[in-house]
């Protein structure tokens, strides 16, 4: 995981090196120039998370148990994919569209979280879907869609970050800064440790990653100074970053961890982080630290 230098060829290298260079195009003049005691310091790091927290996009059909018996007040549900097939599956009483999302996982390989059950309507999980079955025979037509992985959860990314890496000091600098102007102690030795300072942030602001999430983030450190609101071209250059993670990655956020800039001893300090699934490796987390700081 991280950034190691190494395997630079490979495609996820490619992109997360494309952040990089992306972000180093950013103009944060007017960032730059909110000025205390010194002028802002904006600093940025990507890391690869390969073996990320987060849930994987396919399960092992065949370790899942085949369909048992029907029994007699098992309902028959037909269900119809994009691509066309379909799939028959029996649900038992009180016949909830999570029972279809599950046999459908344990059929296909489709996690449920992934599965979208459409009959006139969107269903959702708690949903009966008795009154969707047809009146003469006990079965129905139901739609299956396939929908893109959502956002990471904050415990996934804070799991990700304590629990993927041996040493946030060489491999994590960032986060380890974090950690230590957070605290002012050495890091713990136990990952079980870290990762209980960690869940102090599980309330921390976490959103998709738009132009207007990552703006108003950055505006708390405006209002720090003679706010004057960010110039048109910074917003087109956090537009085409908005861009770069939407074709690059599922469902990108933007996590802003303390509610306004962290004041400490002679320093102010604001830290963020973007992070998505890559869609060309879906189990790898790309994850991008900021971190603003000044002295005060």
């Amino acid at each position: 995981m991280g950034d190691t230098g190494e395997d630079d060829g490979h495609p996820s290298e490619r992109i997360r090196h494309e952040l990089e260079s992306l972000w180093k195009n950013i103009d944060f003049g007017h960032i730059q120039a909110v000025t205390h005691d010194t002028e802002t310091r904006v600093f940025f790091e990507s890391y690869l998370f390969e073996d990320a927290h987060i849930p994987a996009l396919s399960v092992d059909v065949v370790a899942k148990a085949a369909d048992s018996a029907e029994a007699v007040d098992d309902k028959t549900v037909v269900v119809d994919m994009m691509s066309g097939n379909s799939i028959e599956i029996q649900i038992a009483p009180p016949y909830l569209v999570k029972s279809v999302k599950e046999r459908l996982e344990a059929k296909l390989g489709i996690p449920a979280f992934l599965q979208r059950i459409v009959a006139e309507i969107e269903l959702e999980d708690g949903d009966n879907v008795s009154t969707h079955l047809g009146p003469e025979d006990g079965s129905t037509h139901l739609t299956m869609i396939r929908k893109d992985p959502p956002c990471i959860t904050t415990e996934e990314f804070l799991k990700t970050i304590v629990f993927c890496v041996q040493n946030w000091e060489t491999t994590l600098p960032e986060c380890y800064t974090w950690y230590r102007f957070d605290t002012y102690r050495e890091i713990p030795t136990t990952k079980q440790e870290l990762f209980e300072w960690a869940e102090r942030f599980k309330d921390m602001k976490h959103e998709p990653f738009t132009v207007e999430t990552c703006l108003q983030s950055l505006d708390l450190w405006l209002e720090t100074d003679d706010y004057k609101g960010h110039p048109e071209v910074f917003a087109q250059h956090i537009s085409r970053l908005q861009s770069f993670l939407e074709g690059h990655c599922y469902s990108p956020s933007w996590i802003q961890v303390y509610d306004e800039p962290y004041g400490h001893d002679d320093d102010l300090e604001m830290v963020m982080f973007l992070a998505g699934r890559l869609r060309a490796a879906p189990e790898t987390l790309m994850v991008g630290a900021v971190r603003l700081n000044c002295w005060i």
